[in-house]
């Protein structure tokens, strides 16, 4: 049974792992070349990840098909593997997409698949790559977005070698009363607000920083890349519904107009921290 500190624990390793991967997604621009071990390392004591931690992280993140490991005499030096990097440049469209909510022109992108169902982590990786694509379950094989993502979900469907399903756009999609209660459970719009809100109070403050011009490299490095790791997870959780699916007061609008602002304020002091930490020589 795992103990208190055994969760603890486990969450730190998932936070130190997610700030690599945002940190490498964000930053790591000078011609994909492998970075020192002790840059990394260096890098992540910035968000006050002790070294042992931040090593077994960038082992974790080998295992897990993330990074690369390469060694030159006692240097040894971490990449992203092509298909990591894929995925994150996927994912930087979307959490810095600038998105018209009112321009829905009534479209849906609809999927029905069908998995063995023992197939448990197939089923897990593909739903989780459908609701990042703001796709949500109509039903248990069957999930609807209203936006166009035939070419991207098809794309998912090769990647993970999935040929028993059907993807169609239509506009001719009726929502009879009980699947339009089904799908607004799913999307649960009022958690939705609460987080877009609460995004806005945690940030505010340094959005009113960065806009000054008032934030150090180390501080615009570490708190927008926190700000960038919580936008993330807010989006994944979104199916970025129209505005004719929302009430007026849902915050996600003025949410998203303050991170991207604030990202684009910081974005330059915080690369230039960065690239500063990861010429730090490796010591191990």
């Amino acid at each position: 049974m795992d103990t208190p500190s055994d969760r603890s624990a486990a969450v730190g390793r998932a936070r130190a792992q997610r700030l690599l991967v945002t940190l490498l997604g964000d930053y790591w621009h000078a011609g994909h070349a492998p970075l020192p071990s002790g840059g990394l390392v260096a890098v992540l004591a910035e968000f006050d990840i002790a070294p042992a931690n931040a090593r077994a992280t960038l082992s974790r993140l080998t295992q897990r098909g993330m990074l690369e490991r390469t060694k030159e005499g006692r240097r040894t030096s971490y990449r992203l593997t092509e298909s990591a990097a894929q995925i994150l440049r996927r994912g930087a469209r979307r959490i810095f997409a600038t998105t018209d909510e009112n321009a829905w022109d009534g479209s849906w992108t609809l999927i029905a698949f069908t998995l063995p169902l023992d197939d448990t982590n197939q089923r897990r990786l593909l739903r989780a790559r459908l609701r990042w694509l703001t796709f949500w379950p109509l039903y248990d094989a069957t999930w609807v977005t209203p936006h166009d993502r035939f070419d991207e979900v098809r794309e998912q469907l090769t990647e993970l070698g999935i040929n028993d399903a059907v993807v169609l756009r239509s506009t001719d999609l009726d929502l009879l009363p009980s699947g339009r209660a089904r799908l607004e459970a799913a999307w649960r719009i009022d958690d939705l607000a609460a987080g877009y809100q609460e995004f806005l109070e945690r940030y505010r403050d340094l959005a009113r920083r960065a806009g000054a011009g008032t934030v150090s490299p180390a501080r615009a490095l570490v708190q927008r890349t926190e700000m960038v790791n919580d936008w993330r997870a807010l989006v994944g959780e979104d199916p970025d519904l129209p505005a004719t699916f929302l009430p007026a007061s849902f915050p996600r609008a003025e949410a998203r107009a303050m991170f991207l602002n604030t990202s684009e304020a910081l974005a330059e002091s915080a690369q230039h921290r960065f690239e500063e930490l990861v010429q730090t020589p490796d010591r191990a």
